[in-house]
Protein backbone atom coordinates (compact mmCIF):
# COMPACT_ATOMS: atom_id res chain seq x y z
CA UNK A 1 0.00 0.00 0.00
CA UNK A 2 0.93 3.53 -0.86
CA UNK A 3 -0.90 5.13 1.91
CA UNK A 4 1.24 6.63 4.54
CA UNK A 5 0.70 5.15 8.11
CA UNK A 6 1.97 7.71 10.40
CA UNK A 7 3.38 5.03 12.42
CA UNK A 8 6.58 4.85 13.84
CA UNK A 9 7.63 1.01 15.59
CA UNK A 10 9.58 1.31 19.00
CA UNK A 11 11.00 -1.62 19.71
CA UNK A 12 13.44 -2.23 23.29
CA UNK A 13 15.76 -5.17 23.05
CA UNK A 14 17.84 -6.60 25.43
CA UNK A 15 19.51 -9.70 24.74
CA UNK A 16 17.32 -10.83 22.62
CA UNK A 17 19.19 -11.21 19.76
CA UNK A 18 17.34 -15.08 18.51
CA UNK A 19 14.13 -13.43 18.53
CA UNK A 20 14.67 -9.46 16.71
CA UNK A 21 15.04 -10.71 13.21
CA UNK A 22 11.60 -12.30 13.48
CA UNK A 23 9.90 -9.12 15.31
CA UNK A 24 11.64 -6.89 12.46
CA UNK A 25 10.14 -8.96 10.28
CA UNK A 26 6.70 -8.82 11.43
CA UNK A 27 6.94 -4.70 10.66
CA UNK A 28 8.60 -4.92 7.49
CA UNK A 29 6.19 -7.33 5.73
CA UNK A 30 3.13 -5.23 7.27
CA UNK A 31 0.49 -4.62 4.60
CA UNK A 32 0.94 -0.72 5.78
CA UNK A 33 4.49 0.24 6.19
CA UNK A 34 5.55 1.96 8.99
CA UNK A 35 7.11 5.10 8.43
CA UNK A 36 10.21 3.98 10.59
CA UNK A 37 11.32 1.20 13.03
CA UNK A 38 13.80 2.32 16.01
CA UNK A 39 15.63 -0.30 17.97
CA UNK A 40 16.58 0.81 21.28
CA UNK A 41 19.52 -2.02 22.51
CA UNK A 42 19.19 -1.58 26.22
CA UNK A 43 22.89 -2.56 27.25
CA UNK A 44 22.38 -6.23 25.52
CA UNK A 45 25.14 -9.14 25.35
CA UNK A 46 27.92 -9.32 22.53
CA UNK A 47 25.65 -11.60 20.24
CA UNK A 48 22.62 -9.70 20.44
CA UNK A 49 25.17 -6.49 19.31
CA UNK A 50 26.64 -8.20 16.66
CA UNK A 51 23.00 -9.21 15.25
CA UNK A 52 22.19 -5.68 15.64
CA UNK A 53 25.05 -4.44 13.91
CA UNK A 54 24.69 -6.56 11.32
CA UNK A 55 20.84 -4.84 10.07
CA UNK A 56 20.90 -2.36 7.57
CA UNK A 57 17.37 -1.72 6.19
CA UNK A 58 16.08 1.86 4.94
CA UNK A 59 13.75 3.47 7.97
CA UNK A 60 15.16 1.46 10.39
CA UNK A 61 17.67 3.09 13.12
CA UNK A 62 19.32 1.07 15.86
CA UNK A 63 20.43 2.97 19.29
CA UNK A 64 22.53 1.53 21.60
CA UNK A 65 22.65 2.63 25.11
CA UNK A 66 23.19 1.30 28.49
CA UNK A 67 21.47 -0.89 30.67
CA UNK A 68 18.33 1.62 31.97
CA UNK A 69 15.37 -0.73 31.76
CA UNK A 70 12.82 -0.61 29.15
CA UNK A 71 10.55 2.20 30.29
CA UNK A 72 13.86 4.79 29.50
CA UNK A 73 14.68 2.34 26.40
CA UNK A 74 10.88 3.27 25.15
CA UNK A 75 10.93 6.98 25.87
CA UNK A 76 14.45 7.29 24.16
CA UNK A 77 12.90 6.05 21.00
CA UNK A 78 9.51 7.67 21.39
CA UNK A 79 11.38 10.96 22.06
CA UNK A 80 13.20 10.85 18.40
CA UNK A 81 9.52 9.60 16.69
CA UNK A 82 8.29 12.34 14.22
CA UNK A 83 4.91 10.46 13.50
CA UNK A 84 1.40 10.52 15.44
CA UNK A 85 1.25 7.11 16.25
CA UNK A 86 3.72 4.79 18.10
CA UNK A 87 3.09 1.05 18.13
CA UNK A 88 5.61 -0.78 20.72
CA UNK A 89 6.42 -4.02 19.93
CA UNK A 90 8.98 -6.53 22.49
CA UNK A 91 11.96 -8.14 20.24
CA UNK A 92 10.72 -11.50 21.31
CA UNK A 93 7.08 -10.90 20.16
CA UNK A 94 5.93 -10.52 16.44
CA UNK A 95 2.72 -8.90 14.37
CA UNK A 96 0.83 -10.37 12.04
CA UNK A 97 0.51 -8.57 8.61
CA UNK A 98 -2.39 -6.50 8.70
CA UNK A 99 -2.01 -4.81 12.41
CA UNK A 100 -1.26 -1.61 11.79
CA UNK A 101 -3.79 -1.78 8.93
CA UNK A 102 -6.46 -2.13 10.98
CA UNK A 103 -4.83 -0.21 14.40
CA UNK A 104 -4.47 2.78 11.97
CA UNK A 105 -7.94 2.89 10.67
CA UNK A 106 -9.64 2.67 14.13
CA UNK A 107 -7.28 5.53 15.19
CA UNK A 108 -7.75 7.82 12.33
CA UNK A 109 -11.73 6.76 12.30
CA UNK A 110 -12.33 7.49 16.17
CA UNK A 111 -10.73 10.70 18.04
CA UNK A 112 -11.87 9.27 21.39
CA UNK A 113 -10.01 5.94 20.96
CA UNK A 114 -6.15 6.54 22.05
CA UNK A 115 -4.99 3.26 22.19
CA UNK A 116 -5.49 0.13 19.83
CA UNK A 117 -4.56 -3.47 20.86
CA UNK A 118 -5.93 -6.96 19.73
CA UNK A 119 -6.44 -10.50 20.92
CA UNK A 120 -2.99 -12.40 21.31
CA UNK A 121 -1.93 -15.86 20.19
CA UNK A 122 0.40 -17.89 22.76
CA UNK A 123 4.00 -18.69 21.23
CA UNK A 124 5.71 -21.71 23.68
CA UNK A 125 8.84 -23.42 21.84
CA UNK A 126 8.19 -22.35 18.86
CA UNK A 127 4.31 -23.75 18.88
CA UNK A 128 1.19 -21.37 18.79
CA UNK A 129 -0.45 -22.47 21.55
CA UNK A 130 -4.32 -23.10 21.46
CA UNK A 131 -4.97 -20.47 24.11
CA UNK A 132 -5.78 -17.02 22.62
CA UNK A 133 -5.51 -14.29 25.11
CA UNK A 134 -8.45 -11.89 25.29
CA UNK A 135 -7.46 -8.18 26.67
CA UNK A 136 -10.68 -6.19 27.20
CA UNK A 137 -9.34 -2.63 27.07
CA UNK A 138 -12.02 0.08 27.36
CA UNK A 139 -11.94 2.48 30.05
CA UNK A 140 -9.45 3.75 33.00
CA UNK A 141 -12.11 2.14 35.42
CA UNK A 142 -11.62 -1.44 33.50
CA UNK A 143 -7.97 -0.98 34.44
CA UNK A 144 -7.94 -0.13 38.17
CA UNK A 145 -8.30 -3.82 39.28
CA UNK A 146 -6.22 -5.66 36.30
CA UNK A 147 -4.62 -4.70 33.56
CA UNK A 148 -6.84 -5.15 30.88
CA UNK A 149 -4.36 -4.29 27.97
CA UNK A 150 -1.17 -5.43 26.82
CA UNK A 151 2.38 -4.06 25.75
CA UNK A 152 2.42 -4.86 22.13
CA UNK A 153 -0.44 -1.79 21.22
CA UNK A 154 -0.74 1.28 19.05
CA UNK A 155 -1.19 4.94 20.66
CA UNK A 156 -1.36 8.44 19.89
CA UNK A 157 2.30 9.78 20.17
CA UNK A 158 -0.13 12.41 22.44
CA UNK A 159 -1.01 10.31 25.09
CA UNK A 160 2.27 9.53 25.68
CA UNK A 161 3.00 13.47 25.78
CA UNK A 162 0.14 13.85 27.91
CA UNK A 163 1.78 11.65 30.65
CA UNK A 164 5.42 12.19 30.41
CA UNK A 165 6.20 8.62 28.91
CA UNK A 166 6.68 5.90 30.87
CA UNK A 167 7.32 5.83 34.10
CA UNK A 168 11.45 4.99 34.52
CA UNK A 169 10.93 4.26 38.18
CA UNK A 170 9.54 1.08 37.22
CA UNK A 171 12.84 -1.17 36.67
CA UNK A 172 10.93 -3.91 37.65
CA UNK A 173 7.96 -4.67 35.57
CA UNK A 174 4.59 -3.82 35.51
CA UNK A 175 5.10 -0.45 33.58
CA UNK A 176 2.92 -0.88 30.32
CA UNK A 177 -0.38 -1.10 32.85
CA UNK A 178 0.95 1.80 34.65
CA UNK A 179 0.74 3.49 31.36
CA UNK A 180 -2.45 2.78 30.13
CA UNK A 181 -4.05 3.76 33.32
CA UNK A 182 -2.11 7.45 33.23
CA UNK A 183 -3.09 7.59 29.36
CA UNK A 184 -6.80 6.14 29.80
CA UNK A 185 -7.38 8.57 32.77
CA UNK A 186 -7.12 11.64 30.38
CA UNK A 187 -10.74 10.10 28.80
CA UNK A 188 -9.04 8.55 26.28
CA UNK A 189 -10.07 4.74 25.92
CA UNK A 190 -8.59 1.37 24.58
CA UNK A 191 -9.93 -0.49 21.48
CA UNK A 192 -9.45 -3.88 21.01
CA UNK A 193 -9.27 -5.73 17.79
CA UNK A 194 -10.88 -8.84 17.54
CA UNK A 195 -8.43 -10.79 16.10
CA UNK A 196 -5.34 -12.60 17.06
CA UNK A 197 -2.81 -9.93 15.70
CA UNK A 198 -0.32 -10.11 18.14
CA UNK A 199 1.75 -12.94 19.23
CA UNK A 200 3.34 -13.27 22.26
CA UNK A 201 6.27 -15.62 23.32
CA UNK A 202 6.55 -17.52 26.36
CA UNK A 203 9.78 -18.30 27.58
CA UNK A 204 11.16 -19.63 30.39
CA UNK A 205 12.66 -17.02 32.17
CA UNK A 206 11.30 -13.66 31.97
CA UNK A 207 10.86 -10.06 33.22
CA UNK A 208 6.98 -10.74 33.80
CA UNK A 209 7.39 -13.76 35.15
CA UNK A 210 10.07 -12.19 37.63
CA UNK A 211 7.61 -9.31 38.21
CA UNK A 212 5.21 -11.51 39.10
CA UNK A 213 7.18 -14.05 41.67
CA UNK A 214 9.52 -11.22 43.26
CA UNK A 215 7.35 -7.78 43.05
CA UNK A 216 3.98 -7.71 42.97
CA UNK A 217 2.73 -6.42 45.44
CA UNK A 218 5.77 -3.31 45.47
CA UNK A 219 4.59 -2.99 42.06
CA UNK A 220 1.28 -2.76 42.58
CA UNK A 221 1.40 -0.69 45.73
CA UNK A 222 3.26 2.16 43.36
CA UNK A 223 0.51 2.28 40.97
CA UNK A 224 -2.28 2.39 43.93
CA UNK A 225 -0.07 5.21 45.51
CA UNK A 226 0.48 7.44 42.08
CA UNK A 227 -3.34 7.26 41.16
CA UNK A 228 -4.34 7.20 44.62
CA UNK A 229 -7.04 9.46 44.26
CA UNK A 230 -8.40 7.47 40.94
CA UNK A 231 -8.94 4.20 42.91
CA UNK A 232 -10.10 6.25 45.74
CA UNK A 233 -12.95 7.12 42.87
CA UNK A 234 -13.96 3.90 41.97
CA UNK A 235 -12.89 2.84 45.75
CA UNK A 236 -16.62 0.91 45.84
CA UNK A 237 -16.10 -0.85 42.52
CA UNK A 238 -12.26 -1.52 43.62
CA UNK A 239 -13.18 -3.02 46.88
CA UNK A 240 -16.08 -5.19 45.30
CA UNK A 241 -13.57 -6.48 42.52
CA UNK A 242 -11.43 -7.96 45.26
CA UNK A 243 -13.61 -9.36 47.06
CA UNK A 244 -15.10 -11.12 44.05
CA UNK A 245 -11.32 -12.00 43.36
CA UNK A 246 -10.65 -12.95 46.67
CA UNK A 247 -13.98 -15.31 46.64
CA UNK A 248 -12.79 -17.07 43.33
CA UNK A 249 -9.33 -17.55 45.09
CA UNK A 250 -10.99 -19.14 48.39
CA UNK A 251 -13.34 -21.40 46.08
CA UNK A 252 -10.35 -22.95 44.04
CA UNK A 253 -8.18 -22.96 47.00
CA UNK A 254 -10.94 -25.60 48.41
CA UNK A 255 -11.78 -27.93 45.48
CA UNK A 256 -7.70 -28.17 45.11
CA UNK A 257 -7.38 -29.13 48.66
CA UNK A 258 -9.97 -30.71 48.52
CA UNK A 259 -8.96 -32.61 45.11
CA UNK A 260 -5.26 -33.29 46.90
CA UNK A 261 -7.22 -34.49 50.17
CA UNK A 262 -8.36 -37.39 48.55
CA UNK A 263 -5.63 -38.25 46.22
CA UNK A 264 -3.32 -38.73 48.76
CA UNK A 265 -5.51 -40.52 51.09
CA UNK A 266 -6.49 -43.03 48.40
CA UNK A 267 -2.61 -43.08 47.19
CA UNK A 268 -2.44 -44.13 51.31
CA UNK A 269 -4.65 -46.54 51.10
CA UNK A 270 -4.06 -48.58 47.99
CA UNK A 271 -1.00 -50.83 49.08
CA UNK A 272 -3.60 -51.76 52.46
CA UNK A 273 -6.62 -52.29 49.95
CA UNK A 274 -4.12 -54.38 47.28
CA UNK A 275 -2.89 -56.89 50.57
CA UNK A 276 -6.60 -57.30 51.61
CA UNK A 277 -7.58 -58.19 48.20
CA UNK A 278 -4.76 -60.78 48.14
CA UNK A 279 -6.07 -61.94 51.80
CA UNK A 280 -9.27 -62.58 50.18
CA UNK A 281 -7.70 -64.64 47.47
CA UNK A 282 -5.83 -66.86 49.67
CA UNK A 283 -8.48 -66.81 52.33
CA UNK A 284 -10.95 -68.55 49.06
CA UNK A 285 -8.27 -70.90 48.19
Amino acid sequence: MDERSNVTVIIPCYNDGDFIEQALDSILNQTLKAEKVIIIDDGSDRKTRKILEGIHINDVEIIFQENKGVSNARNTGIKLSKTDYILNLDADDYFEPTFIEKAVRVLNSNSTIGVVGSLVKVLKKNSIESEIIKPLGGKVKDFIVKNNGLGNSMFRKKCWEEVSGYDENMINGFEDWEFWIAVLRNNWSMYILQEPLSIYRIKKQSRDKTALRDFDFELRKYIFLKHESLFLEHYKFYVLELLRINCGLRKKQSVLKNSLNYKFGKSLLFPFRFLLKMFKKLWKN
